[in-house]
């Protein structure tokens, strides 16, 4: 059974639907340009076409009109299916130039007064996701980022639910066998390291970065929990979702299947080998991995916040929801190497560097000689022949990118955790008959189909990562060509 605890209390049967609560609303979104943020607009004007507004807080930036920005967004593969659905939709999304960084966002004093007054639902996406950023930014976006957040939220007059999007990774420090669904106490005081951030001269602060992250791997996932503790200490007389995903990848189907648009995490390390760039990883291929698609987890925030705006047991406790889904879809490290190398070499992309072939190893020392034997070398190689034939391509640079991004993923990719899901589980129990076509985040019965999703991930990366217009069956035989050239 995909739900086997439900933990979460059932509404009563005179609760409007998901789509009914969401009408008439507008809804403030931080984080709108990033992957989720991006996938969470697109599915409440698709799901919920009633929502009154979305407010999308962005910073300024020159030569580029709010409407310019709204297009460049508006006008991707994702938004195409709303596009034909709801084709005024966009007319209900507007921009509230803010910075998630500074003091109460930078915000001007008429946008502040509108979300005070007018916003009813927020959802606190942004974040520095970024594992080598410095401690002080960390701390400035995603600790005092939040903390300015709840300045503003305990002066608007109409809110009904705040969600915040935070990791299951930030509690990785802590000494137990499974991470569970609350707020851990913070093994470092918030109030000073922001303090710090704001104060301390940046080099200092860098010197002492590994003293004051002790267990945590980087700069994000301490962070990340100083904001739980800030959320935690002042979320009393605010109804709050703190929603955790785990490693967030490509979509299983909405709107479309396989939609990505970063290189982060390991959907980049897949395109590195799809292209036949990258040709070791260090890794432990016996470690599990635990990633959640982007629409399974879109849907989950959504119904998280539709749950807690409308239940009435523990008004003023915390919801903590980790999304997370190894324990009914489970797979190691190795069968996600081997998997994608055999699905790669059977329907390649047009843009290969070399034949695509990876060796993975959990040793340091192995993965330096692998990286110096398969990739620096080559790389001189090519270089030259690069240079005879007047072409020009940065090979060092990106294999340099390459290094430390396998350094920073590093962590995650050696070692394995368990996290307790009771909470995302019990979302899907708790849905009207109603929603469930369109909010279930049941992922469970495609755990027996792992390389028919694996497949869709793989064309997925090729279509909307390496932008491939020619991806098709028609071009199927000249791929195949260039693959044993």
């Amino acid at each position: 059974m995909f739900v086997d605890k439900v933990t979460l209390s059932q509404l009563s049967e005179d609760v409007p639907s998901i789509s009914e609560f969401y009408a008439d609303q507008n809804i403030l979104i931080t984080g709108g340009t990033g992957l989720m943020g991006k996938v969470l607009i697109e599915k409440l004007l698709r799901s919920c076409p009633k929502i009154k507004g979305i407010c999308l807080l962005l910073r300024s930036k020159k030569n580029y009109t709010d409407e310019e920005r709204l297009n460049k967004m508006f006008n991707i593969p994702l938004f195409d299916r709303l596009k034909e659905e709801y084709p005024d939709s966009k007319s209900k999304v507007k921009v509230i130039k803010g910075d998630v960084s500074e003091l109460e966002y930078g915000l001007s004093d008429s946008d502040l007064k509108f979300i005070i007054h007018e916003i009813n639902i927020v959802f606190h996406v942004a974040a520095s996701v970024r594992f080598d950023d410095s401690l002080k930014d960390a701390i400035l976006i995603n600790t005092r980022g939040t903390r300015e957040m709840l300045k503003i939220l305990k002066r608007m007059q109409n809110l009904k639910v705040f969600l915040y999007t935070s990791t299951t990774y930030c509690n990785i420090d802590k000494d137990v066998d499974a991470i569970e669904e609350r707020v851990y106490k913070a093994t470092t005081d918030w109030k000073t390291m922001i303090k710090a951030a704001e104060n301390m001269d940046e080099y200092v602060l860098n010197f002492l970065e590994s003293k004051i992250l002790n267990k945590y791997p980087n700069t994000y996932t301490f962070s990340k929990n100083l904001a739980e503790e800030v959320i935690f200490e002042s979320c009393e007389d605010i109804p709050t979702v703190i929603f955790r995903p785990t490693v967030v990848v490509s979509s299983m189907k909405e709107p479309m299947p396989g939609w990505i648009d970063n290189y982060n995490g390991p959907m980049g390390l897949v395109t590195g080998v799809q292209t036949g760039v990258l040709h070791t990883v260090l890794i432990d291929g016996d470690k599990n991995i635990d990633w959640v698609p982007v629409d399974i987890a879109i849907k989950g925030m959504i119904t998280s916040a539709w749950y807690k705006a409308l239940e009435q047991t523990d008004r003023n406790k915390c919801l903590v929801i980790n999304s997370s889904t190894s324990d009914f879809v489970n797979f190691n490290n190795s069968v996600l190497m081997n998997l994608g190398i055999s699905k790669i070499v059977k329907n390649p992309p047009n843009q290969l560097l070399w034949y695509p072939f990876c060796f993975y190893t959990s040793n340091k020392y192995l993965y330096w000689f692998y990286y110096v034997t398969l990739h620096l070398i080559p790389a001189i190689f090519l270089n030259v022949l690069l240079k005879i034939s007047n072409q020009r391509l940065k090979l060092f640079k990106l294999y340099r990118r390459v290094f430390y991004a396998n350094m920073k993923l590093a962590p995650f990719m050696l070692n394995e955790w368990r996290f307790k899901n009771d909470n995302f589980k019990s979302l899907h129990a708790i849905l009207k008959p109603e929603d469930i076509e369109k909010f279930s985040i049941d992922y469970s019965g495609h755990s027996g189909y792992i390389a028919e999703q694996f497949e869709i991930r793989l064309e997925g990366s090729i279509r909307y990562l390496l932008k491939e217009k020619n991806f098709s069956k028609a071009t199927y035989e000249k791929r195949m060509f260039n693959l044993k050239m």
